[in-house]
Formats: C-alpha cells, structure tokens, sequence
C-alpha cells in the first residue's frame, strides 16, 4: 500500500480542481492505497505545516504554486516533505513559468499535451519528469440512455472570453511586445499546426533588437501569452457565431455569454453557470456536445470523455494524441476548425440520424467506461510512478 498526499487549494473554474482533486484521491483509495487530502475550504493555509517531516509515496496539486512557498529559513516548503512532487498542469507551461523555474528537490509535472511535456523538458531541466496525464469526467447514471429522450440537441459547455478586450490589453504592453503578439497571431493563424514556441522561435532571427536569448525563451514565451489567450477566444467565438449563423439548435452553458453576440440569436440557448459536477448532467442530457481544443495540438481535454461518460456524441477538433486514440465517426467525431461547413452539415445529418448518434456514442461510452474512468486513470498513474 502506497501513500499519497493531494492538496485541494484554489476553488476556480466552476470549482473543477476540487473535482479533480477529490476524484483522484478516491480512485486511489479505491485501488487500495491510502490518500490524506488537504482542502484550502476546510483548513486554514497555515495547516499545511503539518506535513513537514512525513513521507509519502507522492504529493499532488493542480496547477501549483506550492514549489513557490517558503519556509521562514528561506528553505521550500515541499523540501520539506519526503515525497516526490507532481505539479498537474491544465494549460500551457508558459502560464506556470514562475512554479516550473523553482528548483525544488523532486520535481515532476503531468500535461496534457505531450509537446508540453517536451517543452519542460528542453527549458526546466531540474524538473525530475514530465509525463501526459489527462483529467476525466464521471458516469453520473444508469446506462439505458434513449436518444430521442435527450433534450438538448447541441451542447457547449465552457467561459466566454471577448477576443476584443483581449485585444484592448495589448495597450498595457510595450510597443515591441505588441507587434510580436500579433506577429505570433498571424503565424499561428496561418498554420494552425504551430505551436506558440515553434512560431516564436521561427520569429527569433527578426527579434535582435528585442534582445531574446535561448535562456530567457521561456520567460519571453509568458510575456506572449496574451497571444494564446487571444487565440482561444477567437476560435472559440468565431466556431460558436458559424454553427448559430447556420440555425443549430445549440446551447451554451458557462460564464459571460449574455455578453457576447451569441445572445442575439433565437436558436441559441444560453445556459447560467454551474458547478462543474453538475455539467455532467447537461452531457446526459444532450445528444451532441461540441469541444475545441485550447491550442493543444497534441493533447487532450476532459470535456471529451465527461461526454462520452455520459452518453453523448463529442465532436472535438484533432490534435495528434487524439487521432491516436480515436477513430472519427467511430467512438467520436473529428472536425476541422477551418473547414465549419463540413462541421455543420455532419452535425445536421447525425441529429436527424438517431440510430447512427446513438451507435457512435454507445461506442465512446464504452470505450471511455473501460480507458478513460477515474480508476483507469489512477491505474496508468501508479504505473507512471
């Protein structure tokens, strides 16, 4: 029996870390191994100091800033711990440059795209290893699930972010910085198989006057990252504006949309925010649910299998490690975000084809039931460490 300690600090985007956190220290206490889990909603901060001098099998947090925290002796507080450290991160490395440049004793990190996985291994060589891990959602009913009782056609679940006062940040940079974000814009735009360090290194010869150097790349890849933020609300926006434009039936749950243009339409139902526990219910409750990736080109994202858990046909663009696992029109659908009237048309002929909608997502259910539950997770996880 191994033991692991998972903290739970930050309640943010629709409290999901805290689901994550819980479903994880669940899984492994259900493979038989003994879990301590600290909430920062049930215990002051100041509490943590109690797991200094005790060992564990590994420590875990979300998105973490723990390599960061100090002891009053200047010392890490997670030197402090006799364990391994996986920080698991939910984004792009270039937003966490200030934990990941931390040189505590036993560091690893989990992604969920294997290109972020090689950047932290060419740019924070102290980091011990940096492995995929993706999140899951749950199966939150019974399986005997009937199409035509399904009453949302299209599903979207996710924040609504105006590219536009996004843009309106730009101002706040310095006049170079500005040029080169929208200089990374337009690359990534152009090929949408870049990834943001492959664009900016293919701007580095032009970029003298800017003074980047290959040791500060990480840090000048953070100073851009209004350009992926900028990037995910366009395509987003711009993905969700086509399909209303062409009369889907199409809901939309998450924070913001009221604000956006999507408001204006009659076929478009927008849905309050929820806690991200109770989006599985709307995944049972829809026939199709839609997903774009946030500029993971070969990774992944838990709404794909909080869909297929839950009986709905996902239609997801395709990043590398997805066509590994997936084959299109068999356990789920692939489209491509550049090609939308082919996206709609499928989406048009699935909706008014029951059968097919349920055999697709029969077979998603099934295949993510047996691979991408949480005790599966916890299985490939053990086997990481």
């Amino acid at each position: 029996m191994k033991r692991f300690l998972i903290f739970s600090l930050k309640s943010v985007c629709y409290d999901s870390y805290t689901f994550f956190a819980q479903s994880l220290a669940d899984a492994l206490c259900n493979a038989g191994h003994s879990v301590e889990l600290f909430s920062a909603a049930n215990e002051p901060l100041e509490a943590m100091e109690q797991y200094t001098g005790k060992t564990f099998d590994a420590v875990f947090d979300l998105n973490s800033e723990l390599p960061r925290l100090k002891m009053d002796d200047d010392s890490y507080f997670l030197d402090h711990i006799n364990a391994p450290f996986y920080d698991i991160i939910l984004d792009h490395p270039l937003y966490h440059h200030d934990t990941l440049k931390q040189t505590i004793a036993n560091f690893h990190v989990l992604c969920l795209d294997h290109n972020h996985c090689d950047y932290i291994k060419m740019y924070y060589p102290h980091i011990a290893s940096a492995d995929v891990f993706y999140m899951t959602g749950e199966d939150i009913a019974p399986s005997d699930v009937s199409y035509p009782d399904k009453s949302i056609d299209l599903l979207f679940s996710g924040t609504y972010t105006s590219y536009h006062e996004v843009e309106d940040s730009f101002s706040a940079c310095p006049g170079f910085m500005i040029a080169l974000t929208k200089k990374l814009i337009g690359l990534m735009l152009d090929d949408p198989a870049l990834t943001q360090e492959a664009a900016l290194r293919a701007l580095l010869p032009s970029l003298a006057e800017a003074e980047i150097i290959e040791e500060m790349f990480p840090l000048h890849m953070q100073a851009c990252f209004l350009c992926d933020t900028w990037l995910r609300a366009y395509k987003r926006e711009m993905l969700l504006l086509y399909l209303a434009k062409q009369h889907l039936p199409l809901t939309i749950c998450g924070n913001g949309w009221e604000k956006s243009p999507l408001a204006a339409f009659d076929n478009v139902t927008l849905l309050p925010d929820t806690d991200f526990r109770d989006t599985f219910l709307l995944f049972r409750q829809s026939k199709v649910t839609l997903n774009l990736l946030p500029e993971f080109k070969n990774g992944t994202h838990d709404r794909i299998y909080s869909a297929m858990l839950n009986h709905c046909l996902c239609f997801t663009d395709a990043s590398h490690l997805l066509e590994d696992q997936f084959i299109d029109g068999r356990q789920l659908c692939f489209y491509d975000i550049h090609n939308l009237e082919n996206l709609s048309s499928r989406i048009s002929s699935l909706l008014s084809d029951p059968v097919k909608l349920q055999e697709i997502s029969q077979n998603g259910y099934f295949y993510a039931k047996k691979n991408c539950s949480w005790q599966a997770r916890a299985v490939y996880l053990l086997s990481l460490l």
